[in-house]
């Protein structure tokens, strides 16, 4: 019976609280600035997929930010998240939003990812994804996200955000929780198209080149802030 009731929590009540949460927070924060714009403008008005790819410390807003600007105005998106038992929690967050999920990770189940991420562009669906996910190391970028923009010929769009006040928690990514009324810059990178075809020492050049311009994506939305807040 405490087996069955950890499992309604853990698979029904709990992702309920997550998305009541993330509206929440969602409703009583304010979104100062969008920097890269005019990419997300582009993307919605052409409702063709790209692959929206975010670091795992700011899922929280991210998710919130494309649910609400992308998916709610008519872009599906599909996210890939890993077979972990974290990820069965993120799975059902997704799903009870109306979005799909494409299970696996580069250790585990990827081959029935990829085919669930070519059946979800087909159906002219946008994929999500964290490429330090799910178990780090923190802001290193794994292939798998590269892979599928290879496979697919999808673009890999940045996405980010900074807010000041939040809460840093004391994870391994140390998860980015904007507070009640803080005040939010996100940042959209330029589509980046990765060639299909790279021999060995070019995957490493271009996975570099991926999480670098993550890296300068975020340092955007940190500057763009900073500036707002002081004024400058």
């Amino acid at each position: 019976m405490k087996k069955i009731l950890n499992n309604f929590l853990q698979h029904h009540v709990l992702p309920w609280i997550i998305r009541a949460g993330m509206r929440f927070i969602g409703a009583f924060t304010r979104i100062v600035k969008i920097e890269g714009k005019e990419t997300l403008d582009t993307i919605l008005k052409e409702k063709k997929p790209v692959i929206f790819s975010f670091w795992h410390n700011r899922i929280f807003f991210s998710s919130h930010f494309l649910h609400v600007r992308v998916f709610q105005k008519g872009l599906h998106l599909t996210v890939l998240i890993s077979q972990s038992k974290d990820g069965e929690f993120i799975a059902r967050v997704v799903k009870g939003w109306g979005g799909d999920t494409a299970r696996g990770s580069t250790s585990r189940g990827g081959k029935e990812a990829l085919h669930a991420i070519f059946a979800a562009v087909k159906k002219n669906s946008a994929i999500a994804t964290t490429p330090d996910g799910p178990r780090g190391p923190r802001y290193i970028f794994q292939p798998g996200t590269m892979v599928v923009a290879q496979m697919t010929g999808l673009p890999i769009v940045t996405v980010t955000f900074a807010a000041e006040p939040a809460w840093v928690l004391k994870s391994w990514d140390r998860f980015v929780i904007p507070k009640p009324f803080s005040r939010i810059v996100v940042a959209i990178g330029e589509p980046i198209y990765v060639p299909r075809k790279l021999e060995e020492p070019e995957k490493e050049v271009w996975r570099g080149k991926l999480e670098n311009a993550m890296m300068e994506n975020l340092q955007t939305a940190e500057d763009s802030l900073a500036r707002i807040l002081t004024g400058k």
